[in-house]
């Protein structure tokens, strides 16, 4: 460190005059902080640009694309009966002909008993009760609720301890009795077992029971029974609201249940049922004979050793499964049988070329580092074989093995196997081959370079036993895949047989009054004549309200390209540089925020990235959606909307209303399905060609995407480090730049001081020699 002294001798100000000079010389760094300023306010530009776009995104999955732009309005012709709304979905008109029976909730209402919402439960019951009840999709619950009855827990404690439970269980305890109720309607009975005689929940102790029962009515003529008494239907919510034309309902559904009833009791069914039965049993025998062949073909490969999950984790540490297999079992006992206690002492064995040479020129050829040596020893001979085996088999996969002729598989056990020679035979192959020659060049083409290098590997052995591998496997799992269908086929007959039979008892009941038990009661002829007016719900198109959610987007839309546009075109005040540390002292703050404004303007100024964005997005207005059927609403302009005749706004979109609202009135499902095509898809075909149906905001959508992906390669995102994008790799040069000239400057600020140092310790010795001539 240099010794700093001062204008003693001199009468100079040397702090100051340093001062002055280091000004000067950090001009600079001075430039490269304002430079790597710049850098950030460029990337923050950037950044804020993928924000609007991820707003505007946000924006139109939460108003247009979740929600349906197709806004229907629906009326009941007796809404005290049944009530509606409309999804944009809904389609037709609905005929509700009667309603026989609302869904009710199951529940139980106990008996009078000796206690207050202060009573210690344990009085009542003990251990454990539990609660099984209908579920939101209409089933039973499939596993019970336990709530433990604890030593300190009161009535209240408990009545709160079920409510908020996730049973499906309302629990009330009020005059001395507890009510139970399932949280949701359906066919089925509340369960509650357990100790809870001190409950008295039982009919012989007071208590009134009640089953839960399905919504029963007949919509276009159909009986039909659901869980809820709000169902939705071709795009209809209906609310079930009171029964009507109960007597024709009730025998409606007798007559549907009774004729699938007679449908899968004839003996055409039962012959389905027994053909079924057998095509599974087929389908089983063929799938067991190919399993066996598999499960051998994988032992023949892979072994009969069991493999854990410990032994694949450590075989994946070695990484070189090419080189495990290639390991003779002397050479894996070898190595096995060393214990180094750190990496030197691993390569100082690996130098010594006084024992196991050969084996040790294998781990150099192929690099084998101290890690994978430690992964090797640690597993034993079998083991290495079946995993290095089942990595190799993996590496190839089943579709190429399969697909190797015998003629091709001896070819491939002739290849060489050098990387150059292998290339260089496919390559000949390709040109001069013969059409088997050919016809496997084209296939060992299409691997990768670590496919490749596992085929050249293999022995001949290894060629046969994985090609016999994947043809058991594709037979296997063809055979397993027809033997889930015929289960399938077999259960799902089984099942409707007796579905069909337990509706059929319940509407004969309800039909009749009592239990069916045998015989053919045959339909219903004398249905009830109807004493009310079936209930018509209709829908219609609310075109005001889609006219209003186009056009506030079409608003949104224009003013995010706006802002956009505005940025490429800001004024670039190139005399408004960055303002370092020191100037900021000198200056006030409205003065700083002032300067920085101009500083700041233009940093996106007739940037490449937003004007292509701006491009893509401005041209999917025109772009023909060949899903659309109609040609009038192929293209956003066909209905209405064209993008601004003034270049400078930047493709801002315009709204014909007369136009828009014509083309709703006439068909406002095409209009939706304009915009947003749920069929729609990137590659869909059409005519035989590959198209692009989907709807204008998917696109607009993919296109933003693109748009956000191109800006995070040059200004990355918060989550990002900066040598992932293009801006971040400036700022980190700036950084380094920025350290080189600090530590340059601290050797310029030394060596001033060593000079001016030098300077008053000559000033000062000349005065002292003055001194002395002046004493004498």
């Amino acid at each position: 460190m240099v010794m700093r002294i001062g204008g003693l001798a001199s009468g100079m100000d040397i702090d100051e005059l340093v001062k002055k000079l280091m000004s000067a010389e950090k001009a600079p760094l001075n430039k490269l902080f304002q430079k790597k300023t710049t850098y950030e306010w460029q990337r923050d530009a950037y950044r804020s640009v993928n924000t609007k776009l991820k707003t505007f995104d946000t924006y139109i999955a939460d108003n247009l694309v979740l929600k349906t732009l197709n806004s229907k309005t629906a009326a009941s012709s007796n809404s005290s009966f049944v009530s509606a709304t409309a999804t944009g979905k809904a389609t037709g008109t609905l005929s509700i002909d009667g309603v026989s029976q609302l869904a009710e909730a199951g529940r139980i209402t106990g008996g009078q008993v000796n206690a207050t919402g202060s009573t210690k439960m344990k009085e009542l019951a003990s251990d454990t009760i539990e609660f099984r009840a209908v579920q939101a999709d209409g089933t039973m619950a499939k596993e019970t609720t336990k709530i433990k009855i604890t030593e300190d827990m009161t009535v209240d404690d408990f009545v709160k301890k079920v409510n908020e439970s996730g049973a499906g269980v309302s629990a009330v305890f009020e005059n001395g009795r507890f009510s139970f109720t399932s949280k949701n309607t359906g066919k089925g009975s509340l369960e509650i077992t357990g100790d809870t005689s001190g409950l008295k929940l039982t009919e012989g102790e007071g208590a009134s029971i009640r089953e839960g029962k399905n919504a029963i009515f007949q919509v276009n003529g159909i009986a039909t029974e659901r869980s809820t008494n709000t169902v939705s239907i071709n795009g209809y919510n209906i609310t079930l609201k009171s029964t009507f034309n109960g007597a024709q309902s009730t025998a409606e559904r007798y007559n549907a249940a009774y004729t699938e009833w007679k449908n899968t009791t004839s003996a055409e069914y039962a012959q389905k049922i027994a053909d079924a039965l057998a095509a599974k049993n087929t389908a089983m025998g063929a799938y067991d004979t190919a399993k066996a062949d598999y499960d051998a073909a994988k032992n023949v490969l892979f072994g009969t050793v069991e493999l854990s999950n410990a032994d694949k984790t450590t075989f994946n540490k070695i990484g070189n499964p090419q080189f495990a297999r290639s390991l003779t079992e002397a050479e894996a006992q070898t190595i096995a049988g060393k214990e180094f206690a750190n990496k030197e002492e691993f390569e100082t064995w690996l130098n010594d070329d006084s024992t196991d040479t050969d084996l040790k020129a294998k781990l150099k050829d192929t690099n084998i580092n101290f890690d994978q040596f430690k992964a090797i020893g640690s597993l034993d001979y079998e083991k290495l074989q079946g995993l290095s085996a089942q990595s190799m088999y993996n590496t190839l996969g089943t579709s190429f093995l399969n697909g190797l002729t015998d003629t091709e598989k001896a070819l491939v056990k002739g290849l060489p196997t050098s990387e150059e020679d292998f290339n260089n035979k496919i390559a000949d192959w390709k040109e001069n081959g013969t059409d088997e020659q050919k016809a496997l060049a084209e296939k060992l083409s299409k691997l990768n370079d670590n496919q490749k290098s596992t085929l050249r590997q293999l022995s001949d052995s290894d060629i046969d036993n994985m090609t016999n591998l994947a043809s058991t496997q594709v037979d296997h799992n063809a055979k397993l895949a027809a033997k889930n269908i015929a289960e399938n086929e077999h259960t799902t007959l089984v099942n409707r047989q007796t579905k069909a039979e337990e509706d059929f008892k319940e509407s004969y009941k309800k039909q009749f009054g009592n239990d069916y038990t045998s015989g053919d009661p045959g339909k219903v002829t004398d249905i009830p004549g109807a004493t009310e007016n079936p209930v018509i719900l209709t829908s219609t198109t609310n075109v005001d309200d889609m006219m209003t959610k186009i056009t506030d987007f079409v608003k949104t839309y224009n003013a995010l390209v706006k802002d956009f546009t505005d940025q490429t075109k800001e004024s670039k005040y190139r005399d408004y540089a960055p303002l370092t540390d020191e100037q900021k002292e000198d200056m006030t703050e409205s003065e700083i925020k002032l300067w920085e404004e101009k500083a700041k303007s233009g940093l996106l100024r007739s940037d490449t990235l937003i004007r292509q964005g701006l491009a893509d997005m401005r041209s999917l207005v025109y772009q023909s959606n060949p899903g659309m059927e109609d040609s009038k609403y192929k293209t956003l302009f066909s209905i209405g909307i064209t993008t601004s005749k003034n270049y400078n706004e930047g493709g801002t979109l315009q709204i014909d209303e007369k136009k828009l609202r014509e083309a709703i009135e006439a068909d406002p499902d095409a209009v939706e399905k304009l915009f947003k095509n749920s069929d729609g898809k990137k590659a869909d075909v059409v005519d035989g060609k590959e198209v692009d149906t989907r709807g204008y905001l998917d696109k607009l959508r993919d296109s933003m995407k693109s748009f956000e992906v191109s800006i995070e390669k040059k200004a990355g995102r918060a989550t990002m480090t900066d040598s992932e994008y293009s801006i971040g790799k400036s700022l980190i040069d700036a950084g380094k730049r920025i350290d080189t000239w600090k530590m340059k400057l601290k050797d310029i600020e030394a060596r001033y001081w060593k000079q001016f140092t030098s300077m008053e310790q000559a000033i000062n010795k000349a005065n002292q020699q003055s001194s002395m001539f002046m004493q004498q």
